[in-house]
Order: structure tokens, then sequence, then C-alpha cells
């Protein structure tokens, strides 16, 4: 419905612009003067499209680290519980995934750029120097032990072989925890045992059309799977299909963890900052524990419409408790609700600096989800248990054993209620459907208030051409010619007295608002860079350490003692620093249209003065004065301002969080790229305020405005002479301007 009202708007815009064009001298200046909102049709359709259309789709972004279920839960959300999506084997096959709907089905493969493969190549390295390092101090420290041990004694023979081994053991699994290094070394070593070029595939994209849905799983194992042909190139897949319930609807599955390839961390990040809907998946075994908290860095605050839900995944593994085996499993399901979403306050009270998580903080519960996508699929696929892979046919042989009420092979159909209560996918769709339509309404009343806005505007342009044509016949009727005539034979020397009067007036407006305007844009933006330092602060916080150990050789001592940090989120940063960059490209553009709109009635009514006092015989009042020089401006064509596009630093474009010293030099670097982009921006305000303000001056309104006034006089002495053949056209004119709907 809104696009047919912006279509009408265009045509109605277009039809006043060809009658304009028809009737210039009647009409030109009318137009000019009152077509500021409505421009070319093509920004119309550009603007309508940027504010309506750009997420018309409602986004679904999903986090979650790596065996948190993601994919289980999406096929069986959107694929009937058949294992179409693989699950991620390591965090570097955990590629990043979107789902959407088509009419046709297609599986778009997006490859690493030739950069991602050489920042690959970097941390590969970086984790090699690291390892050795780690091993030689490893090594180095066990046979410092085993000499200390031995106090001289002969006999104490150090194992230097298995010392070795046991080095390097152990400082593999201390790097293992740094997933962005040794995912990166996983992977680059991939790379370099792929009999795949690189120049074969990198910045590259691969479409592939499979028969079916089935045929996805076979397709998708060659890009995402452990030992996948594609995989160690693959950056992203998209999955396009007729799914009824992918309807309005575009599904981000995220990878979750440290990403040290660029272009999947930002092509993600960006995907998530403007989701609709985020998921966080956690398992309920080990929910929202420490290694959640790069998944928790991910979620930042979005304008608008935003909502946020826990998903405690893999609920069947809790069940399996001594504690649940008097209880139902309705009370078995409430009661894991109730703690588990006691625990997501505890622990997001403790990240929530920026008020990110404050909707599930405050909610009484409904927010926190249990369920199972594993269940879910058993649900759906119960008449073929034969298809289900080891992992459903042990959770159904445990909950077979620890709920015979609930689920046994002779009873289909308490088994399968009782499955489909523990996938609880319904849930998750009633939250997602409510949500939509939320969006829905916002979508439809935006599409609303911006096609109002333009009718009126066209109405106000076509009542402000009418009343030019009704102006210029009440003229001729009430026009004395005599006086007209004079007035023409005496125009030049009238025009002599005032164009300097005019030219002066003209350039104290303008210089006077050069001042003014100049002032109140420092200051705006200093205000919004005030509001963004604030922010940065609430991504640095501290917290405490614990550490112990033991004194002694056979009475042993043991110590604690605690030390006090500080870390500081990246995400957040760079949300801080996006978020002023984004008002700077909203406001700043409403504050400047504003300013214009000022100096255009400074122009008009410093010229009118001008007029009034020097040329008060002359056949104009103050209202044509400012349509006058509202066209002439307009026509001017002085391009819109340009805004600046400054690159994020690299240290706000990663993910992982920094600690102390890194930490304090991220928020330094961060501040410092804050006044940098501060101080370009008050740069580039100062340099177009004086460009505008040259444009007009150089423009020489004074004399385009006295032409104006002298063709105007041609034209009213024309029309008098011709006074019935020009109110006859001017009425055409007029009902030709009450025809356009």
């Amino acid at each position: 419905m809104s696009i047919e009202r912006l279509d009408k708007i265009i045509a109605k815009r277009n039809a006043l612009e060809t009658l304009a064009n028809k009737h210039k001298d009647v009409l030109n200046d009318a137009f000019l003067n009152k077509s500021g909102e409505l421009k070319q049709e093509s920004f119309l359709r550009e603007e309508y499209e940027r504010q309506i259309n750009a997420n018309r789709d409602l986004q679904i972004g999903i986090v979650g680290r790596v065996k948190a279920g993601k994919s289980s839960l999406l096929n069986a959300l959107l694929f009937g519980g058949s294992t179409i999506l693989p699950k991620a084997a390591t965090p570097m096959t955990a590629a990043l995934t979107i789902l959407s709907y088509s009419d046709k089905l297609k599986v778009t493969v997006r490859f690493f750029e030739q950069g991602d493969i050489i920042k690959l190549k970097e941390k590969s390295d970086a984790y090699e120097n690291k390892f050795r390092k780690l091993e030689a101090e490893l090594f180095e420290k066990a046979r410092k032990k085993a000499e200390a041990k031995a106090g001289g004694l002969a006999n104490v023979i150090f194992d230097e072989a298995k010392a070795r081994e046991r080095a390097t053991r152990e400082a593999k699994s201390v790097l293992r925890e740094d997933i962005g290094l040794s995912g990166a070394f996983d992977q680059y070593q991939k790379i370099k045992a792929s009999p795949i070029s690189q120049n074969e595939v990198a910045g590259r994209e691969k479409d592939l059309y499979p028969g079916s849905i089935e045929e996805i799983s076979t397709m998708l194992a060659d890009y995402v799977g452990s030992e996948g042909k594609y995989m160690p190139f693959t950056q992203s897949v998209e999955i396009a299909y007729p799914n009824e319930k992918l309807k309005g609807l575009r599904i981000v599955d995220t990878p979750g963890f440290n990403d040290p390839v660029p272009s999947r961390e930002e092509r993600a990040y960006q995907l998530l900052k403007v989701s609709d809907v985020v998921l966080i998946l956690s398992q309920a075994g080990r929910f929202l524990d420490a290694s959640d908290k790069d998944v928790l860095e991910k979620v930042t605050v979005k304008d608008g419409l935003r909502e946020l839900f826990v998903v405690a995944s893999q609920v069947d593994y809790q069940l399996l408790g001594d504690e649940y085996s008097d209880m139902s499993l309705e009370d078995v399901c409430s009661d894991i609700a109730s703690r588990l979403s006691r625990q997501a306050r505890s622990v997001l009270m403790t990240c929530n600096e920026s008020g990110a998580f404050d909707q599930l903080i405050h909610d009484d519960g409904g927010r926190v989800i249990l369920t199972s996508g594993d269940c879910e699929s058993m649900f759906l696929t119960f008449a073929n248990k034969s298809s289900w892979d080891e992992d459903k046919k042990t959770i159904w042989k445990n909950l077979c054993e620890n709920f015979r009420d609930y689920f046994s092979d002779k009873d289909e159909a308490t088994s399968k209620a009782s499955l489909k209560r523990l996938g609880n996918i319904d849930v998750i769709e009633s939250k997602i459907e409510i949500v939509k339509q939320k969006k829905y309404e916002i979508l439809a009343d935006s599409a609303n208030k911006i096609c109002t806005s333009w009718e009126n505007a066209a109405e106000d342009l076509k009542q402000g051409m009418e009343n030019a044509v009704k102006q210029q016949i009440g003229r001729i009727k009430i026009g004395n010619i005599d006086s007209l005539q004079n007035e023409k034979n005496s125009i030049e020397t009238f025009c002599m007295k005032v164009e300097a009067g005019i030219s002066n007036a003209v350039t104290n407006a303008v210089d006077d608002w050069r001042s003014e305007t100049t002032k109140e844009m420092m200051s705006f933006v200093s205000n919004l860079q005030a509001d963004a330092k604030s922010e940065t602060k609430n991504a640095r916080t501290e917290f405490t350490r614990h550490h112990s150990y033991t004194t002694g050789w056979i009475f042993k001592d043991y110590h604690e003692y605690t030390t006090q940090h500080t870390r500081v989120n990246p995400v957040q940063l760079r949300a801080a620093v996006e978020d002023y960059t984004g008002k700077v490209n909203n406001n700043l553009k409403n504050e400047i249209l504003y300013e214009l709109a000022q100096l255009k009635r400074k122009i008009s009514s410093k010229v009118a003065i001008v007029w009034a006092t020097k040329a008060a015989e002359q056949n104009m009042d103050e209202d044509a004065v400012a349509v006058k020089i509202n066209a002439i401006i307009e026509s001017l064509n002085i391009p819109d301002f340009k805004l600046p596009e400054d690159a994020l630093p690299k240290e706000l474009r990663e993910s992982g969080a920094k600690e102390d010293a890194a930490g304090d030099h991220l928020l330094a670097v961060c501040r410092s790229y804050l006044n940098g982009l501060a101080n370009n921006m008050s740069s580039l305000l100062i340099d177009e305020i004086a460009r505008y303000t040259n444009a007009i001056k150089k423009a020489d309104l004074a004399s385009k405005f006295l032409e104006k006034y002298r063709k105007d006089l041609d034209k009213l002495i024309h029309d008098i002479q011709n006074k019935e053949q020009s109110v006859s056209l001017y009425e055409k004119i007029i009902k030709e301007l009450e025809a356009i709907a």
C-alpha cells in the first residue's frame, strides 16, 4: 500500500514539474521555492528505500560458542529435523551462515579474501613463536625441578625426551585456550596442505543449485565439513530456499569465537549489529560460563527494535541427575528454567556496562528459553528412528531409562509429546512471530509518516503554484499600465540605486550565518564526541583474579592471594564509535538542512528590508522577495555537504577482550581516534560552510534577483496589454493544476 502511495506522490510531483517547465515564466519560481523536500524522483525512491525497505525482513542473529547446539536448533527450526546444517567440528569450521527465503533453492559460498589468508598466516606464525617460547619455558622449568629434586644425587636421572614431550603437550593445551591464535594456526595448516590453489578461490564466490533440501548437506560437507575440500577457504554460506517459515525473515548464524579472519569478523559484526532479534545460545550444562564471554561481547545496544533471548540448549542432558528422579517432566523443566534464569541475571549484571542486557536482567524469566534441537528433531523424525545418529540414539536411551513415564518405544503419543516439550521450538517461534509483528507495525508507521510528509509537501507545492498563478491574475486585473511603464522606463536607474544595497544585505546575511552556524556545528560535534567518550568508559571494567601456590616439600603450606586487573571490550568501544558516527551522519544532516533554511530566511529578510526602504514604490512585496531569493538559491545546485568516512583502526575491528596495559592502550587508541574524527569533522564543517557561503557570494544574487524583477515586470506589462487572453490562459493553468491529484 505504501509503495502505491509513493508512486502517486512521485506522479504528482513529476506532473507539477512538467507544468512548471511548460509555463516557466509564471510557475518556475513557485516550483523551485516549494519543491525542496521533493527533489528528483530518484532521490525520493532512494530515501524511501533507505528508510523503509533496507531492513524489511526481520533479521535474527544467533550467537553461541562452538558446540552450543546452533546447528541442531536450526535443523529443527527450519529443516524438519533433518541434519542439513553440519555441526562445526572446530571453531574454524564454523562458517558464517545466512538463511533466507527464495522461490528457488540456491546456496552461495563466499571464500576468504587474499588479505584474510595473509592475516591467518600472521596469526599462525604468532602461534608458533608463542608455542616455541612456552615449550622452552616449560621444559626448562621441568629440568630445574629435576635438578632440585636430585640435590646433587647422581642416581636421579632426568628423562629429557619425556620432559620434552610433556612440555609440548602442556604448551599445546595452554595455547588451545587462545582460540584466535590456535584456530588461525589450525586453519592455515589446512590451507597449506590443501590441493586447492589460493588464487583459485580467494575473494570469489560460488553458486550451488541443489536439487533438493537433502542435497544441501552433501554439498556443504565439501565447504564447511572438517575434511571438506574447500573448507580451509570458506568465509560464509548463504542458503536461500522456499520455506514458508522463512518468509519475512533472515537468519544469521555467526561464528561464536574470537575470529582471526578480518572479512568474516567484520561481516558477522555488521550483520549482528542490525539484527532485530538476537538469540544467545549457551549449553544448559555450562550455562553462560567463562567461555561465553567472547560471545556476550558481540552483543551491543541497537537503536530501534531489538529483542534479546537466551536459549539454554541441549537441556536434555540436564534431566539425568538423581535429584530429578521423583519429579514430573514439567516440574523438572520448570526447576531448570528458574535456576538458569537466576544464573543469567547474575552473569549478565557483571557485563552490562553498556546496558545491552537490560531486557534480560529485568525480565521475569520469559527471555530464558530451554530447548533441545536434538529432541525437536527426534520428535519430527520419530517414525524413522533408524535415521537417528549416535548422539540422538544415546539421548533416547538416557531419557527412556530416567523418565520411563514420558519416554518409551511402546507409547509413541506420550513420547512425541515429551520430546516436543523438551524441544520447545514452538516457544521460540512464537517469540519471533511477536517481534515480526512489531517490526511490521514499525515499518508501516514509518512508511505512513514519510508518505504523509511527502503528500503534504506535494500538496503544498501545488498550492504554491496555484497561488502564484492567482496572484498574477490579480496583478493583471488591478495593474495600471501607465504606472508600470514608468517603472520600466526608470528601471536601470533604479537597479543601479538598489543593487549595491542588496549585495551588501546578502553579504551581511551570509557572513552572520557563517559565524553563527560554525559555532553551533562545532558545539554539536563536541557534544556528540563527549557522549561517545562517556560511552567508552563503560567498556573498561575492573575485576579480581585469585591465585594460589604451595611451599614446602614434605609439609606443604597452601597460600592464596589476589590481584586487581582491568578488562576492555573492543566490541563495546567500536559500538560507541559507530554510534557516534551514526549520530553524526543522521543528525548532522538534519542540523545542516535546518541551518540552510535559516540562511534563506536571513537573506530574504535582509533583501526585503532593503527593498522596502529604497524601493517602496516598486511593485514587489516581502513574500515575492522571499520566493525569488529561495528560487535563485535552489537553482544554484550547490553540492550537498559531504561527511567523512574514516576507516576504523585495526585494533577496534577485533573482538577479544584486552586486559590491563593492553586494554588501556586500546582505550587510548579509541579516544585518540574519536579526537581525530571530531577534529576532522570540525575542519570539514568549517570548510563546507565556507564553501557554501562563498558559492552564494559568487552567485551574485543581487543581479540575478534584479534580472528576475525585470523579467517579471516585462511579463506583467505584456499580460495587461493582452488582458483577456492572459487571464484566460492562466485560468486554464489553474484547471490543469486542479486536475493533478
